[in-house]
């Protein structure tokens, strides 16, 4: 007796919710949190004093003269534009169009090395501001802060950004295994496919 094979059309497995997802949101966590401590320190420098020795210290923009402290005044904002970028990832799963459109418009290189030159832009802007003060706004640098290494350190975390950016998605690639373990597509798998996986990968 031959051996029978089966015609009915083999489903993917079901694409999971990337890991990416979750390192985008720990990112975003703490530029938030860097974000608002930065206000509360350019409104009252003194007042991280309240966190005692907590390792939440090191969400401030302050130092306490410790190595430790000097490394986080002035290299923490490495962390800048990859947070905003997170922020900017996850909001972009909100817009219109739904996951689909989000994965395509992620899926562009033009479109991510717009919102990382953006952020380093606002970065930049931020960082003349504090010097300058041109604006007049209540900011400025702290102690252990030096303006242009500032400018210095939003540039390699600017750098960085860009493959980064190609790893955050919004799900896992799904595994073509079953669709090609009858050895040749049928014509209703490959229409599958070409609607499941995006056409565009990452760069």
């Amino acid at each position: 007796m031959g051996s029978h094979i089966s015609t009915r059309p083999v489903e993917p497995e079901r694409s999971r919710l990337s890991w990416s997802v979750f390192l985008a949101t720990a990112l975003a966590a703490i530029g938030v949190l860097r974000l608002f401590s930065d206000f509360l320190t350019d409104i009252d420098p003194t007042w991280v004093s309240v966190l005692g020795d907590s390792p939440l210290r090191l969400l401030a923009r302050t130092t306490d003269g410790s190595p430790l402290g000097n490394l986080n005044v002035q290299y923490f904002k490495v962390l800048a534009v990859p947070c905003g970028l997170a922020v900017i990832f996850l909001v972009n799963a909100g817009l219109t169009g739904g996951i689909a459109a989000a994965e395509r418009r992620w899926a562009s290189p033009r479109f991510r090395l717009a919102c990382i030159l953006a952020l380093a832009a606002v970065c930049a802007f931020c960082e003349i501001e504090k010097a300058t003060h041109l604006l007049g706004l209540p900011t400025g640098l702290v102690e252990g802060e030096r303006s242009w290494l500032n400018h210095v350190v939003h540039t390699v975390g600017a750098v960085l950004s860009f493959p980064l950016s190609s790893q955050f998605r919004y799900r896992g690639m799904i595994s073509q295994r079953k669709l090609g373990a009858l050895g040749a597509e049928s014509p209703h798998s490959a229409s599958l496919r070409e609607s499941t996986v995006p056409a565009k990968f990452y760069r």
